[in-house]
């Protein structure tokens, strides 16, 4: 058995246009992308195996067929893996914890994660808010408008790796390539807009009550509380940022050959760079599986992401 390489598929968005496609090479892409899922089990939307032997399989089909290859059985897919350009500011969302996602029909809630590929000088995102509770929220904030006042910012560099737990207001903002890590709860609250409009003329719906209603005003959640546990491989450097209950997300710096091999399945992704895995040829935008414990090897000079659960 060896790594399998998976084809991304494309996501449109009112705030993407071809940056995904430019940067990335993933020169089939329609204009209007805003990010590419390098993994995905979601049924509408599962990304496509293209190596032997299971060559034009969804990862669903995988999953649900071929255990072998992830040693999780029972368990449902729990990751989504996109590739994210933003073209303009995005909505200001907040995601579901599991208790309120369970009332939703949900199996699951929604944390998720960022690591910022690149990041041009004075890059910002939304993270977090000013409001002490509802009350304060509507009496302060949203009853007057005041929806610049209300929201937080952050700072974000090349290389940073930020949290975004349930509850926690966030929005990703134009000059940023984030490799996303997100549970697979497909589902997001929109909370402001920017009375922005598509090409018809009407503004995005958004979804203010059940926004609000699983919005989080602990001031530790705004806080991104990284802690990046970092070793050395033969030639080059890995880098654990989070290990949880949702995921488990590390960074591998390659500068040379590396012989690799994990507990685990990991869904691997190359941020920057060029090299081989197992012989095989990677470039920038390559998505592929390690099967569970599978020994790999890795050379050249390249960044790739992995995440497994």
């Amino acid at each position: 058995m060896s790594v399998l390489f998976f084809k991304p598929v494309p996501r449109p968005a009112i705030w993407g246009h071809t940056l995904v496609k430019d940067y990335f090479g993933f020169h089939d892409f329609p204009e209007g992308i805003g990010q590419a899922w390098a993994f995905s089990a979601q049924k509408e939307a599962s990304t496509i195996c293209i190596s032997d032997p299971y060559k034009g399989q969804s990862l669903l089909d995988l999953w649900n067929n071929h255990q072998e290859l992830f040693h999780h059985q029972g368990e449902e897919f729990p990751v989504i893996i996109s590739l994210v350009a933003p073209e303009d500011d995005l909505s200001i969302q907040v995601h579901p914890a599991t208790p309120i996602a369970h009332q939703l029909g949900y199996k699951m809630g929604k944390n998720e994660a960022w690591y910022f590929i690149e990041s041009k000088p004075g890059s910002q995102i939304v993270y977090g808010h000013h409001a002490k509770n509802e009350d304060d929220l509507y009496n302060n904030y949203i009853n007057k408008n005041r929806w610049e006042e209300l929201i937080k910012h952050l700072d974000v560099h090349t290389g940073d790796f930020v949290y975004l737990p349930a509850g926690i207001l966030h929005a990703m903002k134009k000059g940023s390539i984030v490799y996303e890590i997100q549970q697979a709860t497909d589902v997001t609250f929109r909370f402001y807009d920017y009375h922005r409009k598509d090409a018809q003329g009407n503004e995005r719906p958004l979804h203010l009550k059940q926004a609000v209603a699983c919005l989080s005003y602990d001031p530790k959640k705004m806080i991104n509380d990284i802690h990046p546990v970092e070793t050395s491989l033969e030639n080059g450097k890995q880098t654990v940022f989070i290990s949880n209950d949702s995921f488990t997300v590390t960074r591998l710096e390659i500068t040379g050959n590396n012989h690799l091999q994990y507990d685990n399945y990991e869904l691997a992704t190359v941020v920057k760079g060029k090299g081989k895995v197992n012989g095989q040829e990677l470039r920038l935008g390559d998505s592929f599986l390690v099967p569970y414990q599978e020994e790999f090897v890795v050379e050249g000079n390249l960044t790739i992401m992995m995440t497994t659960r």
